[in-house]
């Protein structure tokens, strides 16, 4: 895969959110998940997720921001080991901590370049609501293996669900409204960092 082109933005966006809307469906409708939908399900999310941070990261680097290139690729590396960790550990344990270390980091992340950035790289006008929803996912999942062992599969498919679901609809109102934007504005052989 190559880089996303510098004029479409909406692209690492409308990825990321396909993934955090199937997984937070999957998360919804799946009645009675098992250790192992917890552990593969989530497994690639993480690893899906970091995939579209490493398109992210591509885009950043092509438009000029500083820093952020670099960043996105730490975040999309600790999503895809935590991603391998979780599916290979088949562990609500692995999965509360290891996942919501990557969810925290990356959350962390997004939420520092936000203020930094979301002036100058269109993607980040995002990332206060999609930073904020990771950050809250990792505080509350170590807290539901305090309940019984029976309701840790539930609890975790269900917080780190719900936080897919808030990143899924942010991104895909984003994506979907700078691809609208970006087909009425006029063509320019020059790249942009913000579409509009």
């Amino acid at each position: 895969m190559g880089a996303p082109h510098p004029k479409a933005p909406w692209v690492p966006i409308l990825l990321r959110s396909a993934i955090a809307a199937v997984y937070g469906g999957l998360t919804i409708f799946w009645q009675e998940p098992t250790l192992s939908v917890l552990a593969i399900a989530g497994g690639l999310y993480f690893v899906l997720t970091g995939l579209s941070l490493w398109r992210m990261s591509a885009l950043a680097r092509s438009c000029r921001v500083p820093q952020v290139p670099g960043a996105l690729l730490v975040a999309a590396a600790l999503y895809a080991v935590a991603g391998v960790v979780v599916a290979l550990a088949q562990s609500t344990t692995v999965f509360a901590y290891v996942g919501g270390a990557a969810l925290l980091v990356g959350g962390l992340i997004e939420f520092a370049f936000w203020f930094r950035v979301r002036k100058d790289f269109t993607p980040a006008r995002d990332w206060l609501i999609t930073g904020a929803a990771a950050i809250g996912a990792a505080a509350l999942m170590p807290a539901f293996l305090a309940l019984a062992e029976s309701s840790h599969v539930r609890a975790l498919l269900g917080v780190s669900g719900g936080s897919a679901v808030i990143i899924a609809v942010v991104l895909a109102i984003s994506g979907l409204g700078l691809r609208h934007d970006a087909s009425l504005a006029p063509e320019s052989g020059e790249p942009s960092k913000a579409v509009n």
